[in-house]
């Protein structure tokens, strides 16, 4: 694209892909399906004359696709496009070609409607049944006309039949008698469907025997398997469920991911022994340095304060005076000569430029004449620089040497440094160094630790799988003291292994002279596993992502329990008064943490073991030598001092855990506290105690202000409803006031309601679910479906409103209520490190199924989902739609009466989809469960849902069976038809069939040309079926048309009618 085109055609791609007012987001921000738009205009862009499009529209939902479909529709004349989909309605509409592989090979090819006459199954005639209904006398009816059609669907409300598609001949008059006897036959509405893409794929690939029809399986029979009769059972109820099996599941669980997670393996284990041996690497090098006897130093004063200055002050004998100045001259210092006061001289000097004085100003020497004969030599020294002092003796003795030997004689300086005492060969000190260093080091230790406990809640809980665990009825306690059991097990294995250091570095400190220092050691570690794990548990809450949980534990490990802890150990004794009171309120806050606390406990369990060990190491001639009477107490020997202790007992060992400051019993009892305190508060979240008082508060705060007119007005939205909604809403209330009426439904929902801010999410649903049933749940993203089921699922609380089963409600008891239930989310709930098998065997055990009846549900869910060949791979490389068909089997697992499901299929490819309807079909055959699926796909509604409700802006617009809602809301019918080979390219024999048509059927509007097919859509509401088919039969005769098609309004016409006022009232 040329330089000054870009910006035109970016706007002109953006415009048809409804892109504009996204124009300026960033792509980061965008949702999943703007995303996939935006891929799209990148292979649009620019011109190109052929686009390969690899699943296009995945992820979107049914109106977001349908505009991407309108795009490619508009520009497909220009280009030729190859896309790959597992949407069939997307190859239906898009394809003028469709070839479908199987194992690699392309099995079939040709037109759609092709594909449909040669593999289809022919037209579904589907009749809305009122009670009077009369079946025998219609099968008569429908025989006559056609003797081999069947039963192929009958449902309470509807009944289905199947039609071969070359009577089309009789049809018309089929229904014009159909039609004058729908009152007397008790027939409420009647409608049309043709062959679907869907059933032609699912038949070529039974002919190409795909893997999951393979020799060895069973046919399905009334859409259920006889080879998996017993995967469900007999299953009135759920199992009992032992805590037992389920804190084994839990433990089992964590032993699967941790065995697999390298990095918590490295974290936790290699790490900490690292550090701490760091430490006392450290430590060991300070306590060498210290014994490290020194060899002697000849010091050269020209080497060392070469070009530095020195000052002369003289009022007395001139060669003395001299004899410094050669001195200094010899050794390259400059001398200054001063004839007032030195002193003033020096400060002045300093206050000029202190850094100069500092650095330059070494030494210097006074020469002063008394009356008596006798002269006064001063040397002048900087105290900064180490060697000064001794470099000012030797200038001022070697100018006394030559002043009175009259020669150029030198005098030698050398630094000998004393031999060390006895006790410095195994200490140095009384462990102020060594407390600092093991406060630095051991809680960082510690904290890689602790962090690596916060990874696996965050997964959970941010994938959805910590509620999937306790929606089947585990306790909140056990599922975090299971958590709390494996995280502190391994925990203590590292703390144990730590010891090693201890022994290896310190065996004489830790093990002889202070024979309890290892068991404190331990009682610290174990005790800031204790309080430090369940902290890291909380700060999951708060935190989105496992990698900015571990990172914040560690920082709060090296603010707490490193800068604070060591300045405070650094500072405390500078501090006095108010300040000192202010330091010692602080540290007891401080102790909430434990990071501090163990910081600060291993500050003094080090000063005191090396404390003990100090006195423990001298000798009595050391001791009888050093030990005065007038001793000053500071002096690090006083304690060691036999015979003057003062009141004190002499050479008693310090005890480490007493409530002393300096001593560990205040941060152990801490620690201690902490822990019991942080678990606590955890269990208080998962109850909902917070949340049940914070609502309890603000429903009071309501009433008090009058049903909340100071918050502003909800944003409520006004629609004209439903008969059958409004009928709904009446029998659900009647229900609710009769004693046993919620019993007779699977499930019951009474106005439940959802308020973010200032607008409804959900809007006072109220719904009865009947046992066996299959209803779907339609709505464009953000119309409150998702909201529904987190509601139903306890994944957030309800503003309004209530659910019930047969035994529980959701308010109060959510936690029986939700054991009643499977989920499959939206997004796939899984365990990364978690095989499938171990993942089914999971949800098993938690739902209570153990032994052989475990092993052999895992087994037949894994073959019902087709999940042989991957039962035993981690969950994290499967693709997308093994995520899904896993997720179904979770929430099939242990036959749960109530399944609710959450675009089950969303992204599997056609077989694996149908796979997964008759895996349902079975749910509901064998279990009586009812079913609730939420699904994008109109397809996947028709074949399993008995009732449909579409949801608007948290309201249900409509509710009924699928051919009560065509009937009801249908804009008539759809026609295609297929123009003979000769007659393509007479285009006056194809203006003839468009006049025809547009004279016989004046409200038809014709939505495509291309390519030999004409598709009119009819919207008079006073044509009939008979009609058409009798006037498609008139034409196919006169203009010898290859084929045509006749059919209803679709479903998805019907979702987009409502899915645009959600649009509008967004």
């Amino acid at each position: 694209v040329k330089w000054k085109n870009v910006e035109k055609e970016a706007i002109e791609v953006m415009e048809i892909l409804k892109l504009t007012n996204k124009r300026y987001d960033l792509v980061e921000d965008l949702s999943g399906g703007m995303k996939r738009k935006l891929s799209l205009g990148n292979a649009i862009i620019g011109g190109s004359e052929v686009l390969f499009l690899d699943e296009p529209t995945s992820g979107m939902d049914i109106e977001a696709r349908r505009n991407v479909w309108d795009a490619l529709l508009s520009i497909r004349r220009d280009r030729t496009i190859v896309l790959t989909t597992h949407y069939m309605e997307e190859a239906d509409i898009l394809g003028d070609r469709i070839a479908i592989m199987a194992e690699g090979e392309i099995q079939c090819c040709g037109s759609p409607m092709f594909l449909k006459r040669k593999f289809g199954t022919g037209y579904h005639l589907h009749l809305v049944k009122s009670p009077t209904f009369d079946v025998d006398e219609t099968n008569l009816l429908l025989e006559k006309h056609i003797p081999d059609i069947s039963v192929r669907k009958e449902l309470q409300n509807e009944i289905t039949y199947r039609l071969s598609t070359d009577c089309g001949s009789v049809i018309g008059n089929m229904f014009e008698e159909l039609e004058e006897s729908k009152q007397k036959l008790g027939i409420n509405s009647c409608g049309i469907t043709i062959t679907t893409m869907e059933d032609v794929f699912i038949k070529v690939s039974n002919l190409s025997d795909v893997k999951y029809m393979k020799k060895g399986e069973r046919q399905l029979r009334n859409g259920v398997s006889q080879e998996y009769d017993d995967v469900y059972g007999d299953t009135k109820s759920l199992k009992k469920q032992f805590l037992c099996y389920q804190l084994f599941a839990f433990l089992a669980k964590r032993f699967h991911y941790t065995k697999r997670h390298w990095i918590i393996l490295i974290t936790q284990f290699a790490l900490p022994v690292l550090l701490v041996c760091v430490c006392f690497i450290l430590i060991k090098n300070s306590q060498n340095q210290f014994r490290q006897n020194y060899e002697p130093l000849t010091l050269d004063i020209r080497s060392v304060y070469g070009n530095s200055e020195g000052i002369i002050h003289s009022t007395s004998t001139k060669n003395l005076s001299s004899q410094l100045e050669y001195f200094f001259k010899e050794n390259k210092i400059k001398a200054i000569e001063v004839v007032d006061n030195p002193i003033s001289y020096v400060l002045d000097y300093g206050k000029k430029s202190l850094s100069r004085y500092l650095t330059m100003l070494m030494v210097g020497a006074s020469v002063r004449n008394y009356t008596d004969g006798k002269v006064k030599l001063t040397a002048w020294y900087n105290n900064e620089p180490y060697h000064a002092l001794p470099m000012s003796l030797l200038l001022a003795h070697t100018a006394i040497l030559r002043h009175v030997s009259s020669s150029q004689a030198t005098i030698s300086l050398t630094n000998s440094p004393l031999p060390k005492f006895e006790v410095a060969e195994r200490y140095h000190g009384p462990g102020r160094v060594e407390g600092i260093y093991a406060s630095v080091f051991i809680p960082l230790a510690l904290g890689f630790m602790s962090a690596t406990a916060v990874l696996i809640p965050i997964h959970e809980r941010t994938s959805k799988a910590k509620l999937l665990q306790l929606m089947t009825g585990a306790p909140h306690v056990l599922y975090w003291t299971s958590m709390l059991l494996w995280d502190f097990a391994l925990y203590f294995i590292v703390s144990v292994t730590l010891i090693i250091p201890f022994a290896a570095f310190y065996e004489y400190i830790f093990f002889s002279v202070n024979y309890n220092a290892i068991g404190t050691v331990l009682l610290v570690l174990a005790l800031y596993g204790f309080s430090s794990i369940p902290l890291s548990y909380l700060l999951s809450f708060m935190i989105q992502k496992g990698n900015t949980g571990f990172a914040v534990v560690i920082a709060l490990t090296c603010v707490m329990g490193i800068a604070v802890s060591t300045t405070l150990i650094n500072i405390y004794g500078f501090l006095f008064g108010r300040t000192k009171d202010v330091i010692n309120t602080l540290v007891w806050i401080f102790r909430i943490f434990p990071y501090y606390s163990v910081a600060s406990g291993f500050n003094n369990l080090f000063r005191i073991a090396f404390q003990n060990a100090y006195c423990e190491g001298i000798s009595t001639e050391n001791l009888e030598y050093n030990c005065k009477p007038d001793m000053a107490k500071n002096n690090t020997l006083y304690k060691c001092c036999t015979d003057y202790c003062g009141e004190n007992e002499c050479l008693k060992k310090l005890s480490f855990v007493t409530w002393d400051r300096l001593a560990c019993g205040r941060d152990v009892m801490f620690l201690f506290l902490d822990g019991i305190i942080y678990f606590t508060i955890l269990i208080m979240i998962e109850t909902s105690f917070f949340q049940a008082v914070y609502r309890k508060l603000k429903q009071n705060f309501k009433n008090f202000t009058q049903n909340n007119r100071i918050f502003g007005e909800i944003i409520q939205s006004s629609v004209i409803e439903d008969s059958e909604v409004i009928a709904e809403e009446l029998r659900i209330r009647h229900l609710e006031d009769s004693n046993s009426g919620v019993g007779r439904e699977a499930l019951v929902i009474t106005e439940l309601s959802k308020i973010f801010k200032n607008f409804f999410a959900v809007d006072h649903l109220s719904l009865g679910i009947h046992k066996e049933e299959c209803f779907g749940l339609l709505g464009v993203n953000g119309a409150g479906k998702t909201t529904t089921f987190r509601m139903l699922t306890g994944d957030c609380h309800p503003t309004d409103g209530n659910a019930f089963t047969a035994h529980h409600s959701l308010i109060p008891n959510t936690k029986k209520f939700r054991s009643y239930l499977g989920y499959c989310p939206q997004f796939d709930a899984l365990i990364d490190r978690l095989t499938g098998r171990e993942t089914l065997t999971l949800f098993a055990r938690l739902r209570g199924l153990y032994g052989s009846e475990l092993n052999d549900r895992v087994e037949m869910l894994i073959k019902m989902t087709d999940l042989s060949a991957h039962a035993d791979k981690q969950t994290q490389f499967y693709s997308g739609g093994n995520k899904r068909k896993l997720s179904v089997g979770i929430a099939l697992i242990g036959s749960p009466p109530i399944i609710l499901l959450d675009e089950p299929t969303a992204g599997v490819d056609p077989v694996s989809r149908r796979k997964i309807w008759n895996i349902l079909a079975q749910a509901r055959y064998f279990t009586k469960a009812a079913i609730i699926l939420t699904t994008h796909s109109m397809e996947e509604c028709e074949a399993l849902c008995s009732r449909l409700a579409i949801m608007v802006n948290g309201r249900f617009r409509c509710l009924g069976s699928i051919q009560q809602l065509k009937s009801k809301y249908g804009q008539g019918y759809t026609l295609v038809i297929k123009i003979s080979k000769e007659t393509v390219e007479d285009q006056q024999s194809i203006f003839d069939i468009k006049t025809f048509i547009e004279n016989k059927l004046p409200s038809a509007d014709l939505k495509d040309d291309h390519q030999g097919m004409l598709q009119y859509h009819v919207t008079d509401p006073s044509v009939r079926l008979s009609q058409l088919f009798k006037l498609m039969e008139e034409m196919k005769r006169q203009f010898k048309l290859e084929d045509y098609l006749v059919s209803d309004t679709s479903l998805e016409q019907i979702f987009l009618t409502f899915a645009r006022s959600q649009r509008a009232a967004e």
